[in-house]
């Protein structure tokens, strides 16, 4: 008997099955692909599924689907399993494409599964150039300044050289020459203590820019006053005046905030010093351990 039980909906995508080029393809364009290469027309399996042929045809044109009952012998003819239809991960943990993928290598020839490996492996290895490549070009080696800027008094400038790290290149670190961080919350809102500081390498600056600056006190961040001279970047903490004793030397222009933005994912930070190696021997050289 024809039993002709269907769902009525409309043609939206159905996840999972990935086409020729890589996109998922929709419930209807699955179930026709399967159909054909189970070599069945559709009034094969209209005949098989007890339906009419026309009711095959407007499942595979999208314009209903088969009843949740019929679904185990539609997959079972068709060669389907079920977390394809709904584009969720196998019981082995696979996507549906890696599943495919997998009962396709298990099919072929052990000649086969050879030239499927070298295959696999030469993509593998050109994506990781690739990756490699542009980490190299969005990335660049920054020197990271022993101690912290603080206000106030200061903080003690550490006699140790220097560290480096990784960040994303971009316009406002274009003319970094290094990073540094900010200790205390007496700078805010401007810089908040854990911030790290883009500097530029400076012996003097304009009014309205900020400093870094060593003093006998310790390493500061001011802001260069319309007399020059250096008042705090919080005007409620006034900056207090300095004996003529009291040695100050501008060490750099403070450019900006180091966004969480520029910073690498830990994983990309790995490949980083790998792919930085002969310009963090070059670093060390520069900055040997004392």
């Amino acid at each position: 008997m024809i039993n002709d039980k269907m769902v009525s909906v409309p043609g939206a995508p159905v996840v999972g099955f990935p086409g020729a080029q890589g996109a998922p393809l929709q419930f209807g364009a699955l179930l026709k692909a399967r159909r054909r290469q189970a070599r069945l027309s559709q009034k094969d399996l209209a005949d098989m599924m007890h339906v009419t042929r026309n009711t095959v045809v407007n499942w595979e044109a999208d314009k209903s689907r088969p009843d949740y009952a019929m679904l185990p012998t539609l997959c079972t003819l068709l060669n389907i399993r079920l977390h394809e239809l709904f584009g969720i991960p196998a019981e082995n943990g696979l996507s549906p494409l890696e599943d495919r993928v997998v009962r396709h290598l298990r099919a072929l020839s052990p000649a086969g599964r050879r030239v499927a490996d070298r295959l696999v492996s030469a993509l593998a290895e050109e994506e990781q150039r690739a990756l490699d490549a542009r980490l190299k070009e969005d990335y660049a080696l920054f020197l990271v300044r022993p101690g912290s800027l603080a206000a106030g008094t200061g903080s003690e400038v550490p006699d140790l050289p220097p560290e480096y790290t990784f960040l994303r290149r971009n316009q406002l670190n274009a003319r970094a020459d290094g990073i540094a961080l900010v200790d205390g919350c007496s700078m805010e809102p401007v810089y908040h203590s854990g911030d790290y500081v883009y500097y530029q390498a400076a012996s003097s600056a304009d009014p309205g820019e900020d400093v870094l600056v060593d003093t006998d006190d310790g390493a500061v961040i001011k802001r260069v006053g319309a007399d020059y001279t250096l008042c705090s970047v919080n005007p409620a903490l006034p900056y207090p005046a300095k004996s003529e004793q009291n040695t100050l030397v501008i060490r750099g222009r403070v450019l900006g905030v180091v966004s969480s933005s520029d910073q690498p994912s830990e994983g990309d930070a790995a490949s980083l010093e790998e792919l930085f190696a002969d310009e963090i021997r070059a670093f060390r050289t520069r900055h040997p351990a004392r």
